[in-house]
């Protein structure tokens, strides 16, 4: 295990609202913030890590991660109590326990079952491989999900409901979004529209080919959930969306502060002609300004914290030709149990933007990749 503590001292800055009004209010504090690194023992096994945790969940009890690797068809159970590989997660390709080499996302259930879905997928494994049930969502509800129109983006348990189900679509057509909200005893449910997303339009930009729609550049979406709240975030507003699982009710929450604002400046292009190199120009344009985090939660202290970013640029690309950040300022927002913000501060010791990233044991652990071994930055907030 490699270790190693920095503590520093944060100035914050203190804002506050309620319900769908912005208001500003200022104050000043300080808090200590530890950092340490400790790394996992994967034994003679090499961790899937290309896709930076991506399609990775957290058991009930935050006490192992469980990694999909999409190469070989496969998952990775990982103790994080002990820092270890407990064991691989065999998953086929074809036959009754078959499953999509490409999958949009997965959950545990509290059985600790995994959840897996795609398009026209929506089957429960357990972690030995085998299919448990076929919820056939898409037969429940063919008109909306019976084809590849309609994106399956995230679903949610009802912690007191085990029969009821809640999932967050994307429509291509129209980059609308709504949540589909299921009741698997019966097999009927509810569409909700969410028409808080209709205001990020304008930061959607259409990429053309020979005058041919061939996909889009723009808000990203980061949908989260604990026991009774689910929270609709993007990456271009200082405001969330939230479903209340206890009272079926729908409502927004927004902030406006002296280090973020309210939502980024920047409003690219309509449409970008993709055989040059301008959307990349706008991406540049985009990261440079600000991006708001998704949100995580400590059910511990009951926070919820979310890191945003600014990144800097200069000529140097990669192979896709996309310009590569010199560095970032990233930013923590620390909001109580009601979503109201506690705290906001520049992290000085993060230089960029924390890839996967939870709450454990009452510290924030993220992602790092050391040499293609798998290790976790843990920070703890005093």
């Amino acid at each position: 295990m490699r270790n190693g503590i920095f503590v520093f001292l944060i100035s914050l800055f203190l804002a506050s609202c309620d319900g769908n009004e912005v208001e500003k209010s200022e104050l000043s504090d300080s808090f200590t913030v530890t950092l340490d690194t400790v790394m996992v023992d994967a034994g003679e096994e090499f961790l899937y890590l290309q896709d930076n945790l991506f399609l990775s969940e957290l058991d009930a009890e935050d006490g192992y991660l469980i990694n999909f690797n999409r190469q070989e068809i496969g998952a990775e159970r990982i103790n994080l109590d002990e820092l270890k590989l407990d064991y691989l997660i065999p998953l086929e390709k074809e036959g009754p326990n078959g499953i999509p080499q490409y999958i949009s996302g997965f959950l545990l259930t509290p059985e600790e079952h995994i959840f897996i879905w795609n398009y026209g997928f929506y089957k429960i494994f357990d972690q030995e491989g085998k299919l448990v049930r076929d919820l056939e969502l898409d037969k429940l509800a063919p008109e909306v999900l019976g084809g590849s129109e309609i994106y399956p983006s995230r679903f949610y348990l009802d912690p007191e409901d085990s029969n009821r189900l809640l999932g967050h679509f994307i429509k291509w057509e129209d980059k609308s979004y709504f949540l589909m909200d299921f009741d698997l005893e019966s097999g009927s449910y509810t569409e909700i529209e969410l028409p808080f997303f209709e205001k990020t339009q304008v930061y959607n930009t259409d990429i053309l080919y020979e005058g041919n729609w061939m996909g889009s550049y723009g808000t990203g979406v980061y949908p989260f959930s604990n026991s009774d709240k689910i929270i609709l975030s993007t990456n271009v507003l200082n405001e969330i969306q939230i479903f209340d699982l206890k009272r079926d009710t729908l409502y927004t929450k927004g902030w406006d502060t002296p280090l973020l604002g309210s939502k980024r400046g920047y409003l690219p292009p309509k449409e970008v002609d993709g055989q040059t190199d301008e959307i990349e120009e706008i991406r540049k344009m985009a990261e440079s300004d600000i991006s708001y985090g998704g949100f995580i939660y400590d059910k511990a202290s009951k926070k919820y914290y979310r890191f945003s970013k600014k990144s800097y640029f200069g000529e140097e690309k990669d192979e896709y030709g996309s310009y590569v950040p010199t560095r970032s300022d990233v930013y923590l927002s620390v909001f109580d149990a009601d979503l109201e913000l506690l705290a906001e501060a520049l992290v000085p010791e993060l230089s960029q933007e924390p890839k996967r990233h939870f709450v454990k044991d009452g510290q924030i652990w993220m992602y790092l990749n050391v040499d293609d071994e798998l290790g976790f930055v843990r920070m703890k907030i005093e």
